[in-house]
């Protein structure tokens, strides 16, 4: 008897672990809480999200470079000839600017600026001149409140020499006198103009052309394997004590929170959002504090390692203190609905405000490439011309580019599709063949507001 008890204790014990131990097992897989504290114990801080630096002439570069020969224009697009010319460039000295705008009667303006004889660099933006001293030798040190997106070398100059720097937009010219000039690379350049692809303009209003391929173009569809970047870099890089930093899971993604700075990571769209409510954007910005933009925002990046693909400066907003900066794949813009082509920052008095970002890099090129064959810039007149509604003063932009998407069947896997895209009334949109009675249609509007 005494043994039949016994084994019913020992059944009854046995049963209570194994359910206890189902229960405790049950209870590790559905605890969900609200917030995971994340302890660093070993934290260094601003530890980098990569080891690239680069310098601000990696980032600000030339949107297009065009040769006005005779009545013709061409089109620079290989990266080695771009690189020659804009390295003979920062040998010369910029120097004695004077406004000459009141000169240039409005109805001449164009043909100033894209005039025969002359090399036209076109930057995608106007740029404050302390961008300019960082790409080019400038002596004179009263411009420093002057943006401009173009610099016109006349190439055909006898004696004394001289380049323009225009403001588009705003009409504005400014003669600097050159020194320190060698001409020979810039006249070898010249003399083969006619090897360069043939363009022609496309004039919106009486001080915008936009410059487009004569020629049907055909490039590359590419598919490229991405390396997902690791939240827990920024986290450590961006918040000033990340020991305080909570991690909470939300729907398609994570949220870290100190208590007042938010990152909010989207695995969907694979991007990241960081906002500092802290760092309110104030009205009435100085043209000093405005002018220096471009450059701090270039500076946060590299301070945390961030360039982590080819990014090139492509707009901004003084109001907004709005600074976007654009991924480049072949020296071509890549474009997305969502962002994921794109660093945006937006800024208070001193810090950053709110910064969206790509959480990825390109890392593997597939081998499959296709060739895609694309409208001639004439077709890419008559498509948007035929658009209901729509009105050519209101495009501020028009180029070759990469629609990046999300491979449906492989998650590590973007494709970049080559296609045509046009900024109209502030929103990149990619141009497609569409019926007369169709109305303008494009992507989203694009980043921060």
């Amino acid at each position: 008897m005494t043994g039949m008890k016994y084994e019913i204790v020992k059944t009854i014990i046995l049963t209570f672990l194994v359910l206890t131990s189902i229960a405790f097992t049950w209870g590790l897989w559905t605890y969900h809480p609200k917030y995971d504290v994340i302890q660093n114990d070993e934290y260094i801080q601003n530890v980098p999200v990569s080891n690239t630096q680069v310098d601000t002439s990696m980032i600000v570069r030339p949107l297009q470079i065009l040769i006005h020969k005779n009545a013709a224009h061409y089109g620079i697009i290989e990266e080695a000839e771009i690189n020659k010319l804009l390295k003979e460039l920062k040998k010369w000295t910029f120097d004695d600017f004077e406004n000459i705008s009141s000169t240039i009667p409005k109805g001449e303006f164009l043909s100033f600026v894209h005039g025969k004889g002359k090399i036209e660099i076109i930057y995608p933006d106007d740029i404050p001149m302390n961008i300019y001293r960082d790409l080019l030798q400038i002596d004179d040190r009263g411009m420093d409140d002057v943006s401009f997106d173009t610099i016109v070398i006349p190439v055909e100059q006898r004696q004394d020499f001289v380049a323009y720097f225009v403001s588009t937009d705003h009409r504005k010219v400014y003669k600097a006198v050159v020194n320190d000039v060698s001409m020979e690379e810039i006249n070898q350049l010249y003399e083969k103009a006619e090897n360069f692809p043939h363009y022609f303009a496309y004039n919106v209003s009486e001080t915008k052309s936009f410059f487009l391929p004569e020629k049907e173009i055909t490039m590359n569809r590419l598919q490229y394997y991405t390396d997902e970047l690791d939240p827990d870099r920024f986290k450590e890089a961006l918040f000033s004590d990340p020991s305080f930093v909570k991690k909470d899971i939300v729907t398609f993604g994570e949220e870290y929170t100190d208590g007042s700075r938010l990152m909010d990571v989207d695995f969907l769209q694979k991007l990241l959002l960081y906002v500092n409510p802290a760092a309110k954007n104030t009205i009435n910005q100085s043209s000093e504090e405005s002018s220096t933009l471009i450059q701090k925002s270039i500076d946060f990046v590299n301070e945390h390692g961030g360039w982590t693909d080819m990014y090139h400066f492509a707009e901004w907003d003084r109001d907004k203190r709005k600074v976007v900066f654009r991924l480049f794949v072949n020296n071509y813009p890549a474009f997305n609905d969502y962002g994921m082509s794109e660093i945006i920052q937006i800024w208070g008095t001193n810090e950053v405000n709110k910064y969206q970002r790509p959480l990825f890099r390109l890392e593997i090129p597939d081998r499959v490439s296709v060739p895609t064959k694309l409208l001639s810039g004439q077709e890419v007149i008559q498509q948007l011309e035929k658009m209901k509604g729509f009105k050519k003063e209101f495009v501020s932009g028009i180029t070759l580019g990469y629609e990046l998407v999300k491979d449906p069947e492989r998650e590590k896997v973007v494709v970049l599709e080559p296609a045509w895209f046009y900024l109209y009334d502030g929103t990149w949109r990619k141009i497609t063949v569409k019926e007369e009675t169709n109305e303008i249609r494009g992507g989203n509007t694009i980043g921060l507001e």
